[in-house]
């Protein structure tokens, strides 16, 4: 028999795990929580997708060099391996369908219609907007960025929105392909009568304890924010709808509900029909100059964010901070033997704070080669080169090539040191909650 499982279609924050646990509630359906490992759907390298690829489009892959194996042939393989994995899981179950839902798939839905043509589609969408304003109440929990769209903001999110429906409605939607089409508010306020049609799609009959889900055992992964989310009612809530509009109009929506109305009317919702006023068509006007700025800094703050994760990082960066100051001060308020007796050993210190607080992290993202240690040297030399080259132009102080040479040996000496003796000895960072990239550290 042809593979034929059942995939939930929608952008995040759709009602996608909602109804995956009402179709994992009918007695021949298994819905299996994200899977996230099948499509790489978070940014992982190591999923099947890139491994079926690699053997389709590789220089070194089955089909480029040996011949008789054709993409088909490889993407067969995977299928197989699909439903070898789960076997076990439909035989403990007692079921026979399987259910995925991971939306972030939909960057891979191309990938997905080759290893899958015979699969079930349940599309389901919510409106954009609601799904804009669903995400951002998950901001500082689950989700900090949205990858390539950048900030989390309610312009990013109804783009990405867009985007994404369009991607669908152009990919899923051909001849051959068995798609069918939910929408999260028909879902909620009559339950019944979508998941009967669902259900007549699969070709399974209408069971009303799909209705009851809460009453049913069910994967609830906490890294999964759809999952903490269905798993804290005991029912069907039917509050989710047209939450925008309770929301304070900002610049930042106007402009974005102005630029993809013709997408939220295209997919069948109501035009947004908003009557601003002065000062918010003036920042609607002006966002667009300002959305590349709000980007930036919440691509840098994400960057910042590890190094105040332990009282050790912060001392770390302070003592770096108070190093870029000993350099920067005029001379008045420097005395004297300071800036020349004390400079190599603020900077040798303050080395070998950097290399004991981040080298473990560093070690275990990057590996414990020696090339580590010769790039955090490096780095150093860099800083001490800045800010050599910045004391300069600081009135009273003098900086030299002797000078820069003596502090920039002490620093790599002490780097050297440092990720030296953290290679001797076991370190333990403190662990995030989860290995989801959206979900935040505790």
């Amino acid at each position: 028999m042809a593979f034929a499982p059942i995939f939930i279609i929608g952008v995040p924050r759709s009602g996608t795990t909602l109804l995956r646990v009402l179709l994992d509630s009918h007695s021949e359906i298994a819905g299996l929580p994200e899977t996230p490992w099948l499509l790489g759907a978070y940014g992982a390298d190591t999923c099947l997708r890139s491994f079926l690829t690699g053997l389709v489009e590789g220089p070194y892959g089955a089909v480029r060099n040996v011949a008789g194996i054709t993409p088909e042939h490889v993407f067969a393989s995977g299928r197989s391996l699909l439903e070898t994995l789960f076997e076990p899981v439909l035989k403990a179950r007692n079921k026979r369908l399987l259910a995925f839902k991971t939306p972030a798939d939909i960057r891979h839905l191309d990938v997905l219609l080759k290893l899958a043509p015979d699969a079930y589609y349940v599309h389901i969408t919510r409106d954009g907007r609601d799904v804009a304003m669903s995400q951002l109440g998950k901001k500082g929990t689950f989700f900090d960025d949205l990858k390539e769209y950048k900030r989390l903001g309610f312009s990013n999110l109804l783009r990405r929105w867009a985007e994404w429906e369009s991607r669908i409605r152009s990919l899923l939607y051909r001849d051959g392909t068995r798609v069918v089409h939910v929408r999260y508010e028909d879902l909620i306020a009559n339950p019944e009568r979508e998941l009967r049609r669902i259900t007549d799609f699969l070709g399974v009959p209408f069971e009303a304890r799909m209705l009851d889900y809460a009453s049913h055992r069910h994967d609830y992964p906490s890294w999964e924010a759809g999952s903490t989310d269905v798993a804290r009612h005991d029912g069907i809530s039917k509050s989710g709808g047209s939450k925008w509009r309770k929301a304070k109009l900002t610049g930042e929506m106007l402009y974005a509900l102005r630029k993809y109305d013709s997408a939220l009317v295209e997919s069948g919702y109501a035009p947004s029909d908003l009557k601003p006023d002065a000062l918010s068509r003036m920042s609607a006007a002006l966002f667009p100059l300002l959305n590349p700025v709000l980007d930036m800094a919440a691509k840098l703050r994400l960057k910042a964010r590890p190094l105040f994760r332990s009282p050790a990082r912060i001392w770390a960066c302070v003592a770096l901070l108070l190093l870029a100051l000993q350099f920067l001060l005029p001379a008045a308020a420097v005395p004297a033997p300071a800036s020349d007796v004390y400079q190599p050993l603020l900077c040798f210190a303050v080395a070998l704070a950097a290399a004991s607080v981040f080298g473990p992290a560093l070690m275990r993202r990057e590996g414990a080669g020696g090339w580590l240690s010769v790039k955090m040297a490096a780095a150093f030399i860099v800083v001490i080169g800045v800010l050599e080259l910045a004391q300069s132009l600081v009135p009273g102080r003098v900086a030299g090539l002797s000078d820069f040479a003596v502090n920039a040996a002490a620093g790599v000496f002490a780097t050297v040191a440092g990720m030296t003796l953290m290679r001797g000895r076991k370190t333990v960072d403190r662990p995030a909650v989860s290995s989801h990239p959206n979900v935040l550290p505790a």
